[in-house]
């Protein structure tokens, strides 16, 4: 039997840190409207709060 853990908290903003990267270069380069990069910023934005909170959560269980 296998037991799967959810990805650490730190490695999911380190992802999204990545994401955005790529989203603003997309964004530089002409590639996305600033419509869909507005979009994706506020959905990485919430997605960001969440994971601090996992994160600080699981910082004071330590």
């Amino acid at each position: 039997m296998f037991i799967f853990s959810k990805r650490n908290p730190k490695t999911k903003l380190e992802g999204l840190d990545r994401a955005m990267e790529i989203l603003d270069q997309r964004y530089k380069n002409k590639q996305i409207s600033i419509e869909q990069f507005q979009k994706q910023c506020e959905k990485f934005g919430k997605l960001r709060e969440k994971y601090l909170k996992e994160l600080e959560k699981k910082n004071g269980n330590l």
